[in-house]
């Protein structure tokens, strides 16, 4: 828009100068005695400058029109000024018909140009355009070529834990086992040691660990049912009210009465809700509150549950946002980066939609949308 108000001034401007160039001369031409002819000789040469300026300004119109407004101002001048006569004017009227022939010409001339520049500037336009298509499409290639990398490494952790899952799992559970049996047969006063605990702990954490990566890299098959979410989100916080006693974390969820029940597998819900619940508290460093909130809606006959875990944490950092659902991306030192990923694909398997966000009141929010 500014280019072109600037193009409309431009021309504008140029439009009174030639105005003012044909006024000047055919001023002086009048004013000026015919007895002076060398002036009027340089003044009938002057009037090419405004028909070329036009005639390069407007192309064909702006150098004949300039040079017809010329004839017409000038006529007038041999008429009454020079007699009027063929004999003694052929000079001039041989003037006039060059300002129109010079006028026409190189209004052609310019127009040609004009159209060629026009053409270039369309060509240029149009390789911006496809410039911009390509680039556009380089990027997703790229984003493509991300994902293929993801995929790829999936396939590789899937591959390796599928291989090595029974060699692991079946030494945890015998080294659990075997720590329990010995916990069991010593006397009271040993059993109370730190190291029973610590080796009970640390087996169950390996085997947490291996399972995130199971549950990650295989694709269960769903166990249909009807289920109703008030039950599951109440089973789930009275599972972890001691844990979050521990770190004085009040655990408050908001349930509407007039909920629907659900159809597909609790299963998926409940594992999605936990990996919330869980990250709200580990991101937690002081005593706070955690909300587990439900709202209902029916709208031209769809209905909606939005589940929405609140924290008082630190939040999320913005830059990151659209990254924290990226497996293998974590903010913790022990983390393995796959618990949200996790959440995301068994969300996407449900076509439910997971956001993220940071509070106005501080800390971050996950809303889960069924």
């Amino acid at each position: 828009m500014e280019q072109e108000n600037s193009y409309h001034k431009k021309h504008t401007m140029w439009f009174i100068v030639i105005i003012v160039l044909v006024v000047t001369i055919s001023v002086m031409h009048y004013t000026t005695s015919t007895h002076k002819w060398q002036y009027h000789l340089l003044f009938m040469q002057a009037y090419f400058i405004p028909i070329i300026m036009a005639a390069f300004l407007y192309g064909i119109r702006g150098g004949l029109g300039t040079a017809v407004t010329v004839s017409i101002i000038y006529f007038p001048h041999i008429m009454l000024q020079w007699g009027g006569l063929v004999e003694t004017n052929l000079m001039r009227f041989l003037q006039m018909l060059l300002f129109n022939v010079i006028g026409y010409v190189t209004g052609l001339q310019a127009q040609r140009e004009m159209e060629e520049t026009r053409r270039y500037q369309n060509a240029a336009a149009e390789l911006e355009k496809s410039l911009n298509r390509l680039r556009q499409q380089s990027e997703k290639l790229a984003e493509l070529e991300d994902q293929i990398r993801f995929a790829d490494r999936l396939s590789v952790v899937g591959e390796l834990t599928a291989s090595l899952a029974h060699e692991i799992r079946n030494p945890l559970g015998s080294i659990r086992g075997a720590v329990e049996i010995l916990r069991d047969q010593v006397s009271e006063e040993q059993k109370n040691s730190e190291f029973f605990e610590i080796l009970i702990k640390e087996t169950d954490r390996l085997s947490n660990v291996l399972e995130n990566y199971l549950n990650f890299t295989r694709r269960k098959g769903q166990q249909e049912s009807h289920y109703d979410i008030r039950e599951i989100i109440s089973n789930l916080t009275m599972m972890l009210q001691s844990q979050a006693r521990r770190r004085q974390i009040e655990i408050v969820c908001r349930l509407p009465e007039n909920l629907p029940t659900v159809s597909g597998d609790p299963n998926h819900l409940w594992q999605i809700l936990i990996n919330l619940v869980l990250n709200a508290m580990q991101a937690m460093q002081q005593p706070g509150k955690i909300e587990i909130l439900v709202h209902y809606e029916e709208r031209n006959d769809e209905q909606s549950i939005s589940i929405t875990v609140c924290d008082e944490g630190p939040g999320i950092d913005p830059a990151r946002l659209n990254e924290i659902f990226q497996p293998f991306y974590t903010t913790k030192s022990s983390g393995t980066g796959l618990g949200l990923a996790i959440v995301r694909r068994l969300a996407e398997q449900n076509q439910w939609k997971i956001s993220a966000a940071n509070r106005e009141s501080g800390g971050a929010e996950f809303k889960l949308t069924i």
